[in-house]
């Protein structure tokens, strides 16, 4: 590699990055540094060596024919060329998840900055929901200071928390991972980081992956009466989590309602999930292979309606990554996405860095359970994180394929 190919990769190695500490906080800034990250991989050449580096990773292919198959269902969608080209910007990030695993595969301290710029970017969201219930922060998407309103900073609360359980999982593994003084100052973090969420913020969705991320950081971690006794803090914890703060007691109070008069009512935020369940699947079956074609959902959903006239409130996403892709791509499409998660808990599996298979197998039920209730892959905010964290901790495990056998989980 010449001297003008590896300034490119060093140049592009470094802006993706600053990438991974903009994304949680400016999207612009992000989709920018992450586009000259690809063009600067671009002008580095060596395509084919690089291509080799990541070939054997299942990953890789998925993403790739993911996003193929999107290619494909452009020449049968019935969809205007507005919402299928929109289909293919939304999921640009899927192929761009090769070559940033191309750029991460190749230094050991470049994944760890990426990984560190992510920490600083959500331990500043984190202090700035704090500071927020005394000051109105100029960036904070908060209405007003003091408890019991939401104090989301960046985004929306949604999405803000699907990232902070991460960013959770990782204080606790650095807790338990580090020594003396250390130990504690990361315990501090995992537990005013969750409090974000569970106190300080109106999303049920962050309630839930909270769980998940707590629940395989005991799975991973620990071992033995120090598992058991974990999961049953891990119980009382959540109790007192949710008798201390009104703002959870009164969301789930509130989503038990929504569900009872999801009938009546399907205007909610459980009620609109729960028809879009109803009904996205009716569309599914009549075209069950190959699905409708990219971006044929908003248009073809009308069609199955109980009102017709409701289309516009029911036509952007159906609030679900597994039955939006299996509208669009059928049980093609479904298939791949399903395996793609597998390939993402093999990959974790096989590693032999207990941080990159935690992080792994957490980031995999994050987006696995989030897919329940969002499209997290379509969502702006939440697709940067998932395709970029995605690719570094592919890259982190897999590296470490090589350094030596993993341990076995209990």
């Amino acid at each position: 590699m010449n001297k003008f190919s590896r300034g490119c990769n060093t140049a592009a190695q470094w802006t993706l990055v600053a990438a991974f500490g903009a994304f949680p906080m400016a999207l612009g800034l992000a989709n920018a540094l992450m586009l000259l990250a690809v063009l600067l991989w671009c002008l580095g050449g060596h395509w084919a060596e690089r291509w080799q580096a990541v070939s054997r990773n299942p990953v890789a292919w998925l993403v790739l024919a993911l996003y193929g198959l999107m290619l494909l269902g452009v020449l049968y969608t019935p969809a205007p060329a507005d919402d299928w080209q929109l289909h293919l910007k939304k999921y640009i990030k899927l192929p761009m998840v090769m070559v940033w695993l191309a750029l991460l595969w190749q230094a050991a301290s470049i994944r760890q900055h990426a990984l560190n710029a992510f920490a600083a970017a959500m331990a500043f969201t984190a202090a700035s929901t704090w500071l927020n219930v005394w000051y109105q922060l100029p960036w904070s998407q908060s209405q007003e200071p003091g408890w019991g309103v939401s104090h989301h900073v960046f985004g929306d609360y949604i999405t803000q928390n699907v990232m902070m359980s991460l960013f959770v999982l990782l204080a606790l593994f650095r807790a338990h991972a580090a020594q003396a003084w250390q130990r504690w100052g990361w315990a501090a973090v995992a537990l005013l980081s969750a409090v974000t969420m569970t106190h300080l913020s109106m999303g049920r969705t962050g309630y839930v992956l909270l769980v998940v991320a707590v629940g395989v950081f005991i799975l991973t971690r620990l071992t033995g009466r120090v598992a058991w006794g974990a999961l049953v803090g891990g119980v009382l914890l959540l109790g007192g989590l949710l008798a201390t703060s009104d703002t959870m007691r009164e969301r789930f109070a509130l989503a038990v309602t929504e569900a009872q008069q999801h009938d009546t009512n399907n205007a909610s935020s459980i009620g609109h999930r729960l028809y879009n369940y109803k009904t996205t699947p009716k569309l599914i079956a009549e075209k069950p292979l190959l699905g409708w074609g990219t971006g044929a959902y908003h248009t073809a959903i009308c069609h199955v309606l109980d009102k017709p006239e409701e289309c516009p409130s029911y036509s952007w996403h159906p609030h679900n990554q597994y039955l939006f892709f299996a509208a669009d791509h059928g049980v093609v499409g479904l298939g791949l996405y399903l395996a793609l998660l597998a390939s993402m808990a093999w990959v974790a599996w096989q590693s032999a860095d207990p941080q990159a298979r935690t992080l792994l197998l957490g980031l995999t039920a994050l987006l696995a359970v989030n897919g329940l209730f969002n499209s997290a892959l379509w969502s702006a905010r939440e697709s940067h994180f998932f395709s970029l964290m995605a690719a570094l901790l592919v890259s982190m495990a897999w590296a470490s394929r090589e350094a030596g056998p993993s341990k076995p989980l209990t």
